[in-house]
């Protein structure tokens, strides 16, 4: 059975090493700060784009979305490029049905991986062998007021989260979210996966998956990741979490 409560992260979050390798039972997460580049970074991550994303990134009508767009495709595409040996504008990604990121071509299936963008940070789990999720969300104070919209929380959630002060129920709501959000993306569903058909856990030491109508809870591990000041971010992995490496993405790993 997974462990409710995975141990702490291997590493701090800093630079990988050059020689950095995804070996079995490891997952590696990552963190990209999305408004740090400079406009000739910019400009040259946004080179290393297939053309279809650079036509998405051109669809955003202010430039700050645009940039952060830009940036956190190229850093998805050098993280992905690190472990698949070949040129950020190499990666070859489509989207699955549902509108998930995904290798394909002779690149499909080499790795396992899940990214997610929220204000200006982007995380990436990558692993091999078993579904993951990640997510993270910019708290924006105030969202949690009213907590009983259909189809966002199961009962039991909404229940747990008026039981808190309500002081403390924006973090909460944000806590739970990113949990449900990260299990629905391992899923390989995301959205497309009925929020109110199952329930994590609100209490912030016990991150899990209590209840599905179509999973079994046993098989997947929830983990909360402390990525920046202001953000809830969570993990989901299928089986146990025996090895997470935290790592930051920079402008200049993307030309290694």
């Amino acid at each position: 059975m997974p462990s409710a409560a995975p141990p702490e992260p291997d590493t701090a979050w800093s630079a990988p090493p050059p020689g950095l390798t995804l070996r079995a039972g490891e997952i590696h997460l990552w963190r990209a700060d999305l408004d740090g580049s400079h406009d000739d970074d910019v400009e040259r991550l946004h080179r290393t784009l297939a053309p279809d994303e650079r036509v998405r990134a051109a669809r955003f009508v202010f430039a700050p979305d645009r940039r952060r767009f830009t940036v956190g495709r190229a850093a998805l595409r050098a993280v992905l490029a690190r472990y698949l040996a070949t040129t950020p504008d190499a990666v070859a990604l489509g989207r699955t049905p549902e509108g998930r990121p995904t290798l394909v071509g002779a690149q499909a299936g080499a790795l396992a991986f899940s990214v997610s963008r929220s204000a200006g940070l982007a995380v990436c789990a990558v692993t091999s062998g078993r579904a993951i999720g990640v997510d993270v969300e910019h708290i924006v104070r105030g969202i949690a007021a009213d907590v009983t919209h259909e189809g966002v929380l199961s009962p039991d959630e909404i229940a747990a989260l008026r039981a808190l002060a309500p002081a403390a129920r924006d973090r909460a709501f944000f806590v739970v979210w990113t949990r449900k959000e990260a299990y629905a993306k391992a899923r390989g569903l995301g959205l497309a996966l009925p929020f109110d058909g199952f329930s994590v856990s609100a209490d912030p030491a016990a991150p899990g998956l209590l209840a599905a109508i179509d999973d079994d809870p046993a098989r997947w591990t929830l983990r909360d990741v402390n990525v920046a000041a202001g953000y809830a971010s969570a993990l989901a992995v299928e089986g146990r979490l025996e090895r997470l490496l935290t790592w930051s993405w920079t402008t200049d790993l993307s030309a290694r």
